[in-house]
């Protein structure tokens, strides 16, 4: 759709589980993670602009929360809980990580990514930075979080941007690859975030919004 949200389009049809849409920076694609059946693995997929052409990019394990290189020519997925990386058009992937991994970002210059990794003492998720070529982590914030913290670099590649809740009421943070101190860069007093990201330019920030609602239900006459 439009910025406005004008000119909704469907794009993908087939498949009954649709997840993490991403564009590339030349605007011809988009890569997403699909699965033919409900309980099926889920891989990534690529389609044209417009939906046309959808082709299959991985096999195997599956893949998960495709994200583009700044050139376009890689891209980075999350499968059997670790970070992978594969030629855009589908090819060999080569192995980033060694520890449960989430959740990936590359940084708007292409020499980064910033992911949700798993503590092996503690089992919580912090937010880790790593070169682009993999191996371990150049910085790990102590940010406590869950796997499917979305991360996002600000525009100008200086901080990772993600959501914090508290007492039900979700907002973006950002924190700077320097270490200085995290800052909040909203200020909503309901709701939660699912997700989010900046437009190009970095003038516009588009979120997904909500709430939760659970029921308690009796069931009598139980056997």
């Amino acid at each position: 759709m439009e910025a406005d949200g004008t000119g909704k389009k469907q794009l993908s049809f087939n498949n009954p589980a649709n997840f993490n849409p991403a564009v590339s920076p030349d605007g011809r694609y988009i890569v997403w993670s699909a699965s033919a059946s409900p309980a099926g693995d889920r891989h990534i997929w690529r389609m044209d602009i417009d939906g046309g052409n959808p082709k299959q990019l991985t096999n195997g394990s599956g893949g998960f929360e495709p994200q583009y290189s700044h050139d376009g020519k890689w891209l980075v997925y999350r499968s059997a809980n670790l970070l992978w990386k594969m030629p855009a058009d589908g090819g060999t992937p080569a192995q980033l990580t060694s520890r449960v991994s989430w959740r990936p970002s590359v940084s708007p210059d292409g020499k980064l990514i910033a992911f949700n990794r798993q503590d092996e003492a503690s089992g919580q998720f912090n937010i880790a930075v790593m070169s682009f070529d993999g191996g371990e982590p150049i910085k790990v914030f102590n940010i406590p979080g869950g796997i499917y913290r979305p991360i996002v670099w600000t525009h100008d590649g200086r901080a990772v941007a993600y959501p914090v809740t508290h007492g039900g009421v979700s907002n973006i943070w950002a924190q700077p690859l320097d270490g200085g101190p995290s800052k909040q860069l909203t200020d909503f007093r309901d709701g939660l975030i699912f997700d989010f990201a900046w437009s190009r330019d970095g003038k516009q920030l588009a979120l997904s919004r909500g709430v939760i609602n659970s029921d308690v239900v009796l069931i009598s006459n139980f056997r």
